[in-house]
């Protein structure tokens, strides 16, 4: 599987980074690195999240963080990351 994101999930990624580099900038880089990998095991597992909150979405907590990615099937052997939020945000 080929792992592909959003412009929004591209986003989301940037906002927490900077938002987590006003503490530390170290701390901001490790998270930005933890979801990155986490989206590298969908491409080995595909099927590692769980069924959506979404339609035709599955979710994928990363481990240890309270992030969660959102992605579906998309065209051939695609997954596509549609966002990335934090788990105290409504989604």
């Amino acid at each position: 599987m080929r792992v592909r994101f959003t412009a929004e999930a591209l986003g989301h990624i940037a906002a927490f980074q900077s938002y987590i580099a006003t503490n530390s900038s170290a701390a901001a880089q490790h998270v930005v690195d933890r979801i990155f990998a986490a989206t590298d095991l969908l491409e080995e597992f595909p099927r590692l999240g769980h069924k959506g909150k979404v339609s035709g979405t599955c979710e994928l907590t990363v481990p240890k963080l309270p992030y969660i990615i959102v992605y579906q099937a998309g065209d051939g052997d695609q997954l596509i990351v549609l966002g990335i939020y934090h788990g105290a945000e409504a989604r």
